[in-house]
């Protein structure tokens, strides 16, 4: 037997002729199951089988979920999850569904900010132009007749958009699509349904919708895929329909330096908030990203986005492990999680770069030396030209050309340890700029987690219950998780006295009761946890609750990049110090330096400073031996000078 606590469920390991192989997630309708399909002669395939939940045995609920094979059946696109099959086991109905090992959106772009490495433009365009294929193709489905279905998606969202480890991109989860031949309603009038914060406005109104409906949806996929932010954010339900619906959409360029004019508007024609405003079809969008793709020389393929998948995600070839881990680590996010914060390519500069110009202004130097080191040599040419002066004023002319080459020497040895320095400070105030990013974006990703959590509508109907109903709809809904090296906790307010109903893990310290949306920075030394709280609006107005949540913040990139530019850093100003590089005791002195840290977004901690000794940039190696060459020739001829001057009146 596959136990599954998770869910309220447990199944036999045998499954009609589908071997189970572990439970990936319960829905309000259904449940998701991994399976094996056996054969003849070892054939084997990996698949996903959708069940109706055992306590939802009612004839609409069944009517729904074969509503849904049926339609997605008929949608064979190679950018839509095939269904296989449609069948029923001792009166349970399912229908199996195609396997697409890899990652939804949702994970790529939070593990893109995690390690700090944006989606390139090319593979953003790759994926939204598949994205708009799909949908353009369900948009256009007819029936064996020749008549529109009329097919509405009504929930394309970031986790309804599945990427393979070989770069395929496939479109999920028709179950509330609205098409013309559904024998079941998807949504009872007034009820919203599907994620608020990728409806658009007509579909938050419960107006009548469109395909233009979606299309809206795939701009605000577009726009966070390429800001690495998300568009709508509000501290309750009505205020996220409100911003939908009426407030300004903001540009990308706000949010993103750089930002290529051409792609924000297509960004904005899509997320138009009258439908008519908008692109009439998904391909018209499309057209223009491949246009725009190609005007830019973008390289759009799947074997690009397979790389950048390799490189966030390590790729299990044995379903079976991958299943069986628990929930919480196969279908969670990275332990640093970020959301809002995100650094546009070219609007910092590499360190590759700030080597180049350092490479440029020695280039520059080493002319002028040789350029003064040259000078000797044509002063010695006219020597033999012009009148030949006395002989003890040849000396002294010997002198004053060696004393200047010395002090030559000595001003390029300066100017290069001079631009040293500005390199080692420029580098510095990156350091500054990335450590205000990682942790903005590590307090952006908490608090976008904990706001997921916050406004289930179970847990906001549970806030006002008991510790035993909460851990109990923990265990049994996969209400909340916390992933490696995560804490979470969930107070219930009466007043402003808090009460823990549940922590997790168990053994975890307390997490400090924070109220409404707040964020903390506790630094231990070496390591840093960032504490971010999400309220918990409970339909009782008298009684309400928060979610706390716990991450430690990823902070091994910066910590390369201070240590390859400062023998001793550390960050002060937010209670311990944070080492960052060699032991943190920056020596107090000339070449320490005190940058401050830049307070944005989520993340505001004012007088937070990097205190940093930089690393002592090489000087010219031939300086020192020349300076002193050119002085004590200089010396000598001064002698000699003074010698022949003595021994005129002699001769």
């Amino acid at each position: 037997m596959l136990d599954s606590s998770s869910s309220g469920a447990v199944l036999p390991e045998q499954f009609g002729k589908y071997a189970l192989l572990g439970h990936l997630a319960t829905g309000g309708m259904a449940e998701v199951w991994l399976a094996r399909q056996l054969g003849l002669e070892g054939f084997e395939k990996i698949v996903v089988i959708k069940r109706a939940r055992p306590e939802l045995t009612d004839p609409a609920t069944i009517h729904f979920l074969l509503d849904e094979a049926r339609l997605v059946a008929t949608l064979e696109h190679p950018n839509i999850a095939q269904v296989h099959e449609i069948g029923v086991v001792n009166g349970a109905y399912f229908f199996v569904m195609e396997y697409v090992p890899g990652a939804d959106l949702r994970r790529l772009i939070q593990t893109s900010l995690a390690r700090s490495r944006p989606v390139p433009l090319g593979d953003a365009m790759y994926i939204v132009s598949h994205v708009c294929t799909a949908l353009h193709y369900a948009h256009e489905k007819r029936d064996l007749d020749g008549r529109p279905l009329q097919l509405v998606h009504r929930d394309v969202s970031p986790s309804n958009v599945l990427i393979s480890h070989d770069g395929a991109i496939k479109v999920c989860d028709f179950g509330i699509a609205k098409a013309s031949n559904r024998r079941a309603e998807a949504t009872q009038a007034g009820v919203l349904k599907g994620k608020f914060s990728y409806m658009s406005p007509e579909q938050c109104q419960s107006h009548p919708i469109d395909r233009r409906s979606d299309v809206f949806s795939i701009g605000i996929l577009l726009y966070e895929l390429t800001t690495l932010s998300q568009l709508f954010r509000a501290h309750s339900e009505y205020a996220l329909l409100q911003s939908i619906i009426e407030s300004p959409i903001p540009p990308p360029s706000a949010r993103v330096l750089g930002y290529p004019r051409e792609l924000e508007a297509i960004v904005m024609k899509a997320l138009a908030k009258s439908p008519n405003d908008r692109y009439q079809t998904a391909q018209e969008m499309q057209v223009d990203l491949e246009t725009f793709a190609r005007e830019h020389k973008l390289a759009m393929s799947s074997i690009s986005v397979a790389k950048l998948m390799g490189s966030l995600f390590d790729r299990r070839s044995d379903a079976r492990i991958r299943a069986q881990r628990p929930v919480s680590e196969s279908g969670a996010t990275p332990s640093a999680r970020h959301a809002s914060a995100f650094i546009a390519a070219g609007s910092i500069p590499s360190a590759a770069d700030l080597a180049g110009a350092a490479t440029s202004v020695l280039g520059a130097q080493g002319s002028a030396v040789a350029s003064r080191q040259t000078q000797p040599s044509v002063s010695s040419r006219l020597s033999q030209v012009a009148p030949r002066p006395p002989t003890a004023s040849l000396w002294l002319v010997g002198a004053a050309i060696a004393g200047v080459a010395a002090i030559g020497v000595t001003v390029a040895e300066r100017l290069v340890a001079s631009a040293g320095d500005r390199s080692g400070s420029a580098a510095l105030g990156i350091a500054a700029e990335r450590i205000a990013s990682t942790f903005d974006a590590a307090a952006s990703g908490a608090h976008l987690r904990g706001d997921g959590i916050a406004t289930t509508p179970v847990l906001r109907a549970a806030i006002a219950t008991d510790a035993a109903t909460i851990a109990d709809l923990a265990k049994t809904e996969m209400l909340v998780g916390a992933n490696k090296g995560e804490a979470l906790e969930i107070f219930q307010f009466h007043g402003d006295k808090p009460v823990s109903l549940l922590r997790i893990p168990s053994s975890a310290p307390p997490l400090p009761a924070l109220k409404g949306r707040e964020t903390k920075l506790r630094i231990d030394g070496r390591d840093a946890t960032v504490f971010a709280s999400a309220p918990i609006i409970g339909y009782e107005a008298k009684l309400g609750g928060g979610l706390v949540i716990s991450a430690p913040v990823d902070l091994s990139a910066i910590r390369r990049f201070v240590e390859e530019n400062a023998v001793d850093a550390s960050l002060v100003g937010l209670g311990n110090p944070l080492v960052l590089a060699g032991t943190g005791a920056a020596a107090t002195g000339a070449a320490t330096l005190r940058i401050p840290v830049p307070s944005r977004g989520e993340w505001n901690a004012a007088g937070a400073m990097l205190v940093a000794t930089p690393r002592a940039v090489a000087s010219l190696s031939w300086a020192g031996p020349a300076r002193y060459a050119f002085g004590g020739f200089a010396g000598l001829l001064v002698l000699g000078f003074v010698v022949v001057r003595v021994r005129r009146p002699r001769s």
